[in-house]
């Protein structure tokens, strides 16, 4: 018989009932990305996340083993080159960025025609003689195969590489400074642990679905309090909750994603990194370039939401539960869906006064534009006449004695029933939404942020 052994060293092995031995190895870098560059370990497309859509996959082409870098494979370029630039952060002891799993998977596939894979107790290697396939951490393998191409020919490192979804990248140059120190085949630096299972082929899909789709993934909440500087949004709200009393760690629900019944939490930190997150390229621009600036962003916001106070006091942390359960029934002021456009105002009025060299301390402008938001405001009435309402009145109905029937179809969706009737109102927070809200909300203000006007605002004379 012709035959190939894949030797795997300092391997431990335990056993499982119904599985049998499943071993736990070590390989460097190095040598993954040789086995990967070689073919020497696939990827099933049958049983993992198969090809990207496209017209021209027959469904034989499932049933072949490909290479981990095939193009035609539902596997993400960019957050493997993520993986892999969070790897080599960890080479600098100033980098706030690390990669944990230490893990990749194999399947030495069971083959009747193929000797079982044998394990050596004494000197603690095992080798494999059937087709090794990728069952789960399809995007390491891909990773990994990167960082071995990159040592290899530096002119495919990218010119940069988004490390995560809120678009802070890492420069081509400083990937390279990175790869200088990296040495792939460093048994000590350059190692990952690699789980070896011996399954038949169609038991690779019900693992790659025990690792991926029964797991429970942690609430948004927890995420961010677990990992406070993981993202620029992340940072800066950790910077607002230490910095203002209004948004101190005790007023923030940092645990669930939302507000129970009987809490006195103002909001969630889940809501403030989503709002703050459209701001992503802002603050990565003045953490690397203006600290000063920086600082004097997460001053003006918690000076914002603390003149917002002086119309709800509820925002205070002297208020009680019952005080903020009460403003949320009759109004929209403390729902978790406002935060998103007054945060995005505050940014705007900030970058205007910034850009203009104005200090905001010194004007009136963001002041006025709360105290509209916190009044009334004109709406249609009876018989053509007007009547003035508050602006954040929770009440939408037409016209209620003291609601603000405006914030339908804005944040207040109708809900049908299934012959196509309005059987009520509710209130939704999604993007269109979010951003309905602080159109309208700019609209009573009297306040425009689009870029003709942020250009203006530049030019403006400091206003005392």
């Amino acid at each position: 018989m012709l035959r190939q052994a894949i030797r795997v060293d300092d391997v431990h092995r335990i056993k499982r009932p119904g599985l049998g031995y499943v071993y736990t190895g070590r390989v460097t870098i190095g040598a993954l990305y040789l086995g990967l560059n070689e073919g020497l370990i696939k990827y099933a497309p049958k049983y993992q996340r198969g090809f990207k859509a496209t017209k021209n996959v027959e469904p034989e082409e499932y049933d072949r083993l490909l290479e981990i870098f095939d193009d035609r494979l539902v596997l993400d370029r960019r957050r493997a080159s993520a993986i892999a630039v969070k790897y080599l952060m960890a080479l600098d002891g100033s980098a706030n960025r690390l990669l944990f799993n230490p893990d990749v998977v194999w399947n030495a596939r069971r083959d009747p025609h193929r000797p079982e894979p044998a394990y050596d107790d004494a000197g603690r290697h095992l080798e494999v003689y059937t087709t090794l396939t990728i069952p789960d951490s399809g995007h390491r393998h891909l990773a990994y195969w990167l960082l071995g191409l990159w040592k290899d020919n530096p002119a495919r490192v990218p010119k940069e590489v988004e490390i995560d979804k809120d678009g802070e990248r890492v420069k081509r140059d400083q990937i390279l400074s990175w790869l200088e120190r990296f040495d792939p085949f460093d048994d000590d630096e350059s190692s990952v642990l690699v789980q070896v299972f011996n399954l038949p082929m169609e038991q690779e899909g019900h693992l790659f679905d025990e690792y991926n789709d029964e797991g429970k993934r942690a609430s948004n909440a927890v995420s961010i309090d677990l990992y406070k500087d993981k993202t620029p949004s992340r940072r800066f709200i950790t910077s607002l909750m230490q910095l203002s009393p209004i948004f101190a760690s005790s007023e923030i629900e940092t645990r669930s994603n939302t507000i129970g019944t009987g809490s006195r939490k103002l909001t969630t930190n889940a809501t403030l990194d989503s709002a703050v997150k459209p701001f992503t390229r802002l603050l990565i621009d003045l953490e690397t370039k203006d600290q000063r600036a920086y600082d004097d962003l997460v001053r003006f916001m918690g000076a914002f939401f603390e003149e917002w106070a002086v119309f709800y006091p509820e925002y205070l942390p002297t208020a009680s539960a019952d005080d903020r359960h009460k403003l949320r029934k009759r109004s929209f002021a403390l729902s978790n869906i406002i935060f998103f456009p007054l945060i995005r105002m505050g940014f705007h009025f900030w970058e205007q006064y910034h850009a203009s060299e104005r200090d905001w301390r010194r004007t009136r402008e963001w002041k006025e534009a709360l105290k509209k938001l916190a009044g009334t405001t004109e709406v249609p009435g009876k018989r053509g006449k007007t009547v003035q309402v508050e602006v954040m009145a929770r009440d939408t109905s037409h016209v209620a004695q003291d609601g603000n029937p405006a914030w339908r179809e804005t944040i207040v969706v109708p809900r049908y029933d299934r012959n196509g009737t309005i059987v009520n109102w509710t209130l939704s927070s999604t993007r269109d939404t979010r951003e309905a809200a602080f159109h309208y909300l700019c609209e009573v203000a009297g306040v425009r942020f689009d870029r003709a006007s942020r250009r203006a605002a530049a030019r403006k004379p400091e206003v005392a």
